[in-house]
């Protein structure tokens, strides 16, 4: 169990990693460098350079033979990221790194310390269209920290850098308590407003008396908010009846939410991630996500995902 220190140090990161394909790097920076400033943290900029024999080869390109020099270029690009960051005061590192970045990725996050990743996903799929990168899917319900993700259709101007309204869709099922507490810490961090949401499931509002079960759900999400007077800005809640992933992209932009936070990972083993609630909100949001992988339950036999828990069904 994490103590508070450690879920404020969720919150309020010391080391940030970003890993950048430098594709990346104009929308990438600018939230790197605002949210290293908000908690003082040190930043480690990585960029994984996959075997040949795996890097997808465009026909309109003519790829490089020297590999020493591939990686000297890609040191001397990373260089000059890093002393943007150092003239702004904040230390920073960087790495070139052999490997498939599913796998260099969580081995620096163990290396260097790291409670928060950054990562960009501007991934096209066969027929051009924008789709969440394969790093994204491989890393989102796999590290265990949290995950600050810019997917392919958020907006990447400066007003999304420094949030002052933050979205957190809660389950109300069991582990909900550790993205919840991550978004109440981060709303403090940055003064931010942030607003509760749970989703109920359409059958159960027109079988159940929809006011009744609104009210319900809303008392519920007041009860979790600790000690509400104290809380500046105030949190908000609201109920809604839907689908799931549905209802949370249209109250993010209802809202003009700045930041999603949302909890993921959950679903029963072999269920696949593109299937998943935390996968299509990455996918079309209009705003960064930042996710927070919940623990599964010991018995996952004896729990029914798709009612309790937002991120395994949609």
């Amino acid at each position: 169990m994490q103590t508070h220190f450690e879920k404020r140090a969720l919150a309020a990161p010391d080391r940030i990693l970003v890993a950048t394909d430098l594709s990346d790097t104009e929308y990438l920076v600018p939230h790197a460098i605002a949210q290293a400033k908000a908690s003082g943290a040190q930043v480690t900029l990585i960029h994984a350079l996959p075997p040949s024999d795996v890097v997808p080869m465009d026909a309109a390109t003519i790829p490089y033979v020297d590999k020493i020099k591939i990686v000297r270029d890609l040191r001397v690009v990373l260089l000059g990221l890093a002393r943007e960051f150092e003239s702004r005061g904040i230390p920073c590192e960087s790495a070139v790194r052999d490997g498939d970045p599913a796998d260099v990725i969580p081995q620096e996050i163990n290396r260097t310390h790291a409670t928060r990743l950054i990562i960009g996903s501007h991934g096209r799929g066969r027929l051009g269209q924008l789709t969440l990168g394969s790093v994204a899917r491989d890393l989102v319900p796999a590290v265990n920290i949290p995950v600050f993700v810019v997917g392919p259709h958020a907006q990447t101007g400066v007003r999304h850098a420094t949030p002052q309204r933050i979205l957190h869709p809660v389950s109300l099922g069991f582990n909900y308590r550790e993205s919840l507490h991550l978004a109440l810490d981060i709303a403090q961090v940055y003064r931010a407003e942030l607003i509760l949401l749970h989703v109920l499931d359409p059958d159960v509002a027109e079988k159940v008396d929809p006011q009744r079960t609104i009210d319900w759900a809303d008392d519920a999400l007041r009860a979790l908010i600790p000690d509400a007077s104290k809380l500046a800005p105030p949190v908000r809640t609201t109920v809604v009846s839907g689908k799931l992933a549905e209802v949370i992209l249209k109250t993010s932009n209802q809202t003009k939410a700045d930041w999603i936070v949302l909890g993921a990972d959950g679903a029963p083993r072999g269920w696949p991630f593109h299937q998943s609630v935390a996968y299509k909100v990455l996918s079309a949001a209009s705003c960064p996500v930042i996710t927070l992988r919940h623990e599964r339950a010991r018995n996952e036999n004896a729990v029914d995902f798709k009612e309790v828990h937002f991120t395994s069904y949609s």
